[in-house]
Parts: structure tokens; C-alpha cells; sequence
């Protein structure tokens, strides 16, 4: 364990605090460079990983472990686990092979590609109605006006959230996921506690009266005899909130803002939407949606980028400063949408390859290509230097994203 005022037991320099760690294209991580160990906020050690190899050997690693328990015990409190089950931690993304791969075969039975292939034209009508808001509007905050509730709306339409719930689920996930971050600890633990109610009660109807949405599907999933226990749909549904989300979110608003950045390359997508395809994947590197990838913890003392990293200590991957490695991608800073950036580290890699990647994916389509169809002049209604972000070592957040809009002339 290192000493937080000094040197590690490794001989690795521990920085006084990740968030200061030097990276001008995104403030607060840093750049690509060896493994080493730095302290978070809270002052808990962690191992950054952010060269692009370094981070493809972390992410294929099973040497790793996704699995709480397999912390050191003195990093269970700062990660909110004190080895119980609940909601929060049994889902997927929380364990190992071969649990994972149970858990991950019986989700995949709901979330299969034909239900997120058949939501393209319900996703391409409300990104329409939305943007018959923005287009009477003139000016709106994008992100509020338009991205947030498509991808909410999407999200409580497949999980089969009741109309009527909209309005608590939605500010409950604002509460749990933190894009309120000025949410303090009591209200985040009671929003838990409402999900926990909430989707107990849903789970249960959708047991004795399944539908087509999401939740029956994974009530209904089965492979070999083997079904998701109720705990497992209830944490997994959490699960799908802060990767479903946020992350699309994130792409959306950041991905817009990089192109009114460079309206040449916004103007080609517009005259030719076939190249829309690659844009996504460029805009995913480029934005990287999701900063960094937490909770992995070595099964064993082993080496890593160089770095001796003992049994139970925690590793975090910025796939942010993968992405922007220019070892692995010529002039990394910049956006351009005629790059090959299928390598992109942004939605994951390997056993715990994001599942939700195709809808984001399809979602991030039809939007952007509705969005560069309906408007001639599409701009920022502020400053680029008045954009704020919500600081983070995990998410991208833009704040607001204003813009003004003209519809096409007939």
C-alpha cells in the first residue's frame, strides 16, 4: 500500500490528487503515459492506466477482477461495499467469469438485436417531435431540449416504466446516476432506496402479467433452466440507468459540439449521411462519452505497464487518454471523420464489451442524422469558452449545450 505523502512500496510516485494529474484536452485526467498510482479525491490510492496498449491488456486481463470482494478490505468503504448483495452490485459489470457469463447470456436473451433493431422508427419519432420543439423554439439548450429526453424517453419506453411513473423514475435517475451533482449522499442512498421499492413492485407485475418491454424480457429470460433471481433484474435494470443513460448523453452533446467546432466536416455529413457511420465511432473516441472505467482490483501481485500492482489494490482505465494516444491515433485532439477509429476504446473491450452499444449506437445515428438533415445553420448561442462541464474522473458531462437553429427553406 503507498504512503500518501510520498513513495510507494514500489518505488512509484503517488501524485497528491488524480484530479490535478496534467491533460489539457480533458481536465483532470492525464495523459497517456505509464502505469502509476495516484490518490483520488478521498485520498484512496488507485493504479491509472492510460497508454492505449496498457489499457487493451487491462480491459482482456483476467487476472483483474470486476468482483468487489476481491478488494482490499481497507478499500471497502471508499467503494460503498461492505460484502452484502444489493441492488447496486449484482449485476454484470460486478463479476467475473464465469458468473459474468451466466449473467451476460440471460440479459442478452432480452436484450437481443432484433428489440433494439425494431426501436429505430420509435427513436426516429421522438427525435422528429423533439425537434419540432427546438425548431419553433429557435434557441434552445440542446441537451435539455432535445438529447436528455430522447434518450430517457427511449430508456423508460424499452424498460416498460408506466407513463405515469415518468416524472419520479426520471427524477430519481437525475438523483442515483449524478447528473445532479449537487445531490447530496442522503438523497443519492434514498433515491437507492426508491428503486428498490419501485422495481420490486414493477418486477412483480411483469411476472404475473409480462409485456414486450425490457423487464418482462428479462423476467422471462431463460438459458438451460437458468433464470435472472429478482435481485439480479432489479440491479441489473440500475445497471442499464448509469451505462444506458448518461453515456449516450454524453456522446450526443459532446459529439454536437465538436462538430459546430468544425462546420466543413459538419457540412460533408450533411451531403453525404453515408459517411455518418464512421463519424459516430469518431465522435465515441473522440469525446470518449465515459472518462474512465473503475472497479477492477488485481486477483494476484502482477505486472502491468511496468508497474507492480498488488493483490487487491484498485486499477481504473482512462479510456479518454487511450483513445488520445498518439501512438495509436495521428494528431489525437483533433476531430476528423474520414479516420479509421473502429480501434476506439470508448465503449469497452473484450468479456465486459459495453451490451447497450448497439442502441447507442442507433440512437446516436438517427439523431445526429435528423439533427445535420433539419437545420441549414445550426450554431452555438453562447461562447465556446462560456461551456461548462461537470467536473469528473468517470463521466463526460457537458453542461448546456445552447444553440440557435434555421429550418431548411422550401
Amino acid at each position: 500500500m503507498p504512503n500518501p505523502d510520498g513513495d510507494t512500496a514500489t518505488g512509484c510516485p503517488v501524485h497528491a490528487d488524480a484530479t490535478t494529474a496534467p491533460r489539457p484536452w480533458t481536465p483532470g485526467l492525464p495523459e497517456p503515459r505509464p502505469v502509476e498510482q495516484l490518490l483520488l479525491p478521498d485520498k484512496t490510492p488507485v493504479w491509472m492506466v492510460t497508454r492505449y496498449e496498457d489499457a487493451l491488456a487491462a480491459l482482456n486481463s483476467r487476472r483483474l477482477s470486476k468482483d468487489l470482494g476481491s478488494a482490499l478490505p481497507e478499500l471497502w468503504p471508499a467503494l460503498g461495499y461492505d460484502g452484502r448483495k444489493t441492488i447496486l452490485n449484482q449485476h454484470m459489470n460486478l463479476a467475473d467469469p464465469p458468473e459474468h457469463t451466466r449473467l451476460r447470456a440471460l440479459v442478452s436473451r432480452a436484450f437481443t438485436p432484433r428489440r433494439v433493431a425494431d426501436l429505430g422508427e420509435r427513436i426516429q419519432k421522438i427525435t422528429d417531435e423533439l425537434l419540432d420543439g427546438v425548431a419553433a423554439a429557435g434557441t434552445a439548450d440542446l441537451k435539455d431540449a432535445f438529447i436528455a429526453p430522447l434518450v430517457s424517453t427511449v430508456l423508460y419506453e424499452m424498460l416498460g416504466v408506466p407513463l405515469a411513473d415518468w416524472a419520479e423514475f426520471e427524477r430519481n435517475t437525475y438523483i442515483f446516476v449524478g447528473l445532479g451533482s449537487s445531490s447530496s449522499t442522503e438523497e443519492v442512498i434514498a433515491s437507492v432506496g426508491w428503486f428498490e421499492d419501485y422495481l420490486t413492485r414493477l418486477t412483480a407485475q411483469r411476472r404475473a402479467e409480462p409485456g414486450n418491454d425490457l423487464i418482462s424480457g428479462l423476467v422471462q429470460a431463460n438459458v438451460d433452466g437458468d433464470a435472472l433471481a429478482d435481485l439480479e433484474i432489479r440491479s441489473t435494470v440500475m445497471l442499464l440507468l448509469l451505462a444506458g443513460a448518461e453515456t449516450t448523453i454524453n456522446l450526443l452533446s459532446n459529439g454536437i459540439l465538436h462538430l459546430l467546432r468544425n462546420p466543413h466536416q459538419l457540412a460533408e455529413l450533411k451531403s453525404d449521411p453515408e459517411k455518418l457511420g464512421p463519424a459516430v465511432e469518431e465522435l465515441l473516441r473522440l469525446t470518449s462519452p465515459v472518462f474512465t472505467v473503475v472497479y477492477r482490483f488485481a486477483k494476484e501481485d502482477l505486472e502491468l505497464g511496468g508497474a507492480r500492482i498488488a493483490k487487491g489494490e484498485h486499477v481504473m482505465i482512462s479510456l479518454a487518454a487511450a483513445n488520445h494516444d498518439p501512438a495509436q491515433f495521428t494528431d489525437p485532439d483533433t476531430l476528423d471523420i474520414h479516420r479509421d477509429a473502429s480501434r476506439h476504446l470508448a465503449l469497452g473491450h473484450g468479456t465486459h464489451f459495453c451490451i447497450g452499444a448497439p442502441l447507442a449506437r442507433l440512437k446516436a445515428r438517427i439523431a445526429l442524422r435528423t439533427l445535420i438533415d433539419r437545420f441549414d445553420d445550426l450554431r452555438l448561442a453562447a461562447p465556446d469558452e462560456e461551456l461548462t462541464w461537470t467536473p469528473s474522473l468517470v463521466a463526460n458531462s457537458l453542461d448546456h449545450l445552447p444553440v440557435t437553429v434555421t429550418a431548411p427553406t422550401a
